[in-house]
């Protein structure tokens, strides 16, 4: 294999890494916002169904709230994830390269 096809292939290597990264990363931020947001109305309604108490615990309201939000909070996770697959797929569709902190030396021969 000669150098030039060796360039070609690193730098279709890199680019198909450069996507990869960037599809984490998002999908990483898509489970961060959902997962924080869910956690938030927890944490500020979850009286209403008596969050992290066991069910035989609860009275007959208590658990109707439970139900309504163990169907929203499934509705919110089903749609992050749907939108974040189709984030993915998009992005799929690019040729990209990260630019991360690089630098390159210009080798001048003087002789």
């Amino acid at each position: 294999m000669d150098r030039e096809q060796l360039r070609k292939r690193n730098d279709e290597r890199y680019k198909e890494h450069s996507k990869k990264r960037l599809i984490d990363n998002i999908q990483r931020k898509f489970n961060t916002t959902m997962i924080g947001a869910l956690s938030e109305f927890e944490k500020l309604f979850g009286d209403f169904w008596k969050h992290g108490v066991p069910l035989d615990q609860l009275t007959e309201d208590e658990v109707e709230y439970r139900k309504m939000w163990e169907e929203a909070r499934t509705n919110i996770l089903n749609n992050g994830n749907n939108q974040a697959r189709a984030a993915s797929d998009e992005i799929a569709q690019y040729t990209m390269t990260w630019d991360k902190y690089r630098t390159e030396f210009i080798v001048i021969n003087n002789q």
